[in-house]
This record gives structure tokens, C-alpha cells and sequence, in this order.
């Protein structure tokens, strides 16, 4: 069906595609049918070890032990573009960001001590339809928009570990409008552009999240960043202290800027399916919508 050679293409260079799928794009290297979801949860239990979560998924299939395949697996080419029976959530997941390990293996988190004063570095992600979605650093110019299963970050950044999930309303759109509008992010928020103060995951979760529901993401996940962009633009100093905190994470904190004379798209509102794909069998007529109702793709 057209959606499941839209979910599992591999990488074409070009952002038009739309977000990074790394563990699609793993299960193509590795072959045998294996599920993106199912190996996503076993990364995240293996803390981004590939040979030891591949170790344990021929260990587990043996004994019929794997975890569950995401419904999103077997989506129908029907079910991609229409529009859901029923409002679909959308979710902000967020993380803890942990370096090193305790006398327990467990994993030290940084924002030990921090929340009770109302301070705490995260990482977060939109989650629709079971897929979720964020930003980050990457430096050959491509998109830095990424999907893994929900809450599986971890999978693909051993250094954070799953916090909570903040429901932030509910969408009516359909999985092929979502993509539509991910295909215009991921143009905007290319990797090189990814800054720890002034463009990071959060202000990208943040911009998908009004887009979906209206609503911004909670005020405590990307505060240390806004407090320190006030600072940095009071005394026009760099970044590179805030740069330290996040080292070994997101690849550094550098500072970039677009190449000059780059036009960086706006989020538009996301159109209608076409009308020969509603023709062709729809549960609802699709209008167009600007009463501000839960459901409309916002600028």
C-alpha cells in the first residue's frame, strides 16, 4: 500500500522527505521483516546498544518473549488518508537527561536537585498516532526532524531516560495531513541549525504542538534555555557555557546560523486530502476548517 512504502523508504538525502526514521532505516540494513517498533524497545532496554539488542531479540523471538509490535506497523493505505472516527491525542513525552551511572548501574540524572527550584534540562518529543516526533544536531545539512515509536527516544539518545507524558489535546486529522505538515517542519529544522539556547528539541516540540492543538508545550521543559537566550541577548555573549551542560548529547552546542540567502519556509496550515482520495472512500466530507476547534493545523 502507499503508506507502507511512504513509512519505510529509506533515506533519499533531501529534506522534502521529511523526518529520520532510524530504527525503519535500521530494520532495512538488518533485514528479516523485523519491527521497527519491536526494536525500538529493545534499544531503549539495551541503552542504544545495537549488537546487544540484536542479541536479545533473537533471544526473545526463540522463546516467543518479543515485545509488541505498534499498531502503526500495519496501517492500511485507507486508514493513512482518511481522517479518524474519533479525536486522535496528542502527547508531549518528555525526558530526563542522565550522565554516567550510580553505585546501582543506574543511570545519574541531571536534573537531580534542579526541579525542586523549578530548574531542570529535558528532552521532548510530540507523540500522534504512536509515532513521536523531535529535533536534533546533525552536520551534512539535512533535516534534523526525527520519528521513533513512542517513548523509544531513548533508543537512539542513551543519555536521557522517559520522565512523563502531558496530554495537550486532540487532533482530527488524518495520518497523511500529519505527514504533510512534518514534510514542511522538517525543511525548517535542519540539523545544522539546531542551537542548545535558542533552537533545540523543545522549541521544535513546542512549534509542532501549536500547529497540532493550539497550545504551547508546559513552561518548565525549555526554561533553562529561555532564561539563558534573556541572558544572552542582554549581553550578547555566546553560548558555549549552556554548550558544556549538554556535551556528548546533542553533538555540541555551537551556534549556527542559516546560510545567508536560505528561505526558510513557514508552517502553513496543513490542506485537505485531494479530492480523488476523498472519492475514494471517506468517513466524514473533509471541509475547510478555521473556527480555531481542536483538530485545526495551525501557523
Amino acid at each position: 500500500p502507499p503508506h507502507r512504502q511512504h513509512a519505510n523508504r529509506q533515506p533519499q538525502g533531501g529534506d522534502e522527505d521529511g523526518p529520520r526514521r532510524p530504527f525503519a532505516d535500521l530494520c532495512g540494513m538488518i533485514g528479516n521483516n523485523m519491527s521497527p517498533s519491536v526494536l525500538a524497545a529493545l534499544m531503549v532496554e539495551s541503552e542504544g546498544d545495537v549488537s546487544k539488542a540484536l542479541e536479545m531479540y533473537v533471544k526473545r523471538k526463540a522463546e516467543d518473549r518479543l515485545p509488541p509490535q505498534s499498531a502503526e506497523d500495519n496501517v492500511t493505505a485507507e486508514e493513512y488518508y482518511l481522517r479518524p472516527e474519533r479525536p486522535v491525542p496528542v502527547i508531549c513525552n518528555v525526558y530526563d537527561l542522565s550522565w554516567g551511572q550510580d553505585k546501582d548501574g543506574k543511570k545519574k540524572k541531571t536534573n537531580s536537585g534542579l526541579t525542586g527550584v523549578g530548574l531542570g534540562v529535558y528532552h521532548s518529543g510530540i507523540e500522534v498516532y504512536g509515532r513521536e516526533f523531535s529535533f536534533g544536531y546533525s552536520d551534512d545539512g539535512s533535516t534534523g526532524v526525527f520519528e521513533v515509536p513512542c517513548k523509544c527516544a531513548a533508543g537512539v539518545m542513551p543519555n536521557i531516560t522517559f520522565k512523563e507524558s502531558v496530554v495537550m489535546g486532540t487532533l482530527n486529522r488524518s495520518r497523511f495531513e500529519l505527514d504533510h505538515l512534518l514534510q514542511r517542519l522538517s525543511v525548517k529544522y535542519r540539523g545544522d541549525t539546531y542551537d542548545l539556547v535558542r533552537r533545540n528539541c523543545n522549541h521544535f516540540a513546542n512549534e509542532l504542538c501549536v500547529c497540532l492543538v493550539g497550545k504551547k508545550i508546559p513552561g518548565y521543559i525549555n526554561r533553562p534555555a529561555n532564561m539563558g537566550r534573556v541572558l544572552l541577548n542582554t549581553i550578547q555573549g555566546p553560548a558555549a557555557a549552556f554548550g558544556k551542560i549538554m556535551d556528548g548529547v546533542k553533538g555540541g552546542g555551537k551556534r549556527r546560523e542559516h546560510p545567508e540567502g536560505r528561505d526558510t519556509p513557514s508552517v502553513m496550515v496543513v490542506p485537505a486530502p485531494a479530492p480523488e482520495l476523498a472519492a475514494a472512500g471517506t468517513r466524514e466530507e473533509v471541509p475547510s476548517r478555521g473556527d480555531g476547534s481542536h483538530g485545526q493545523l495551525r501557523q
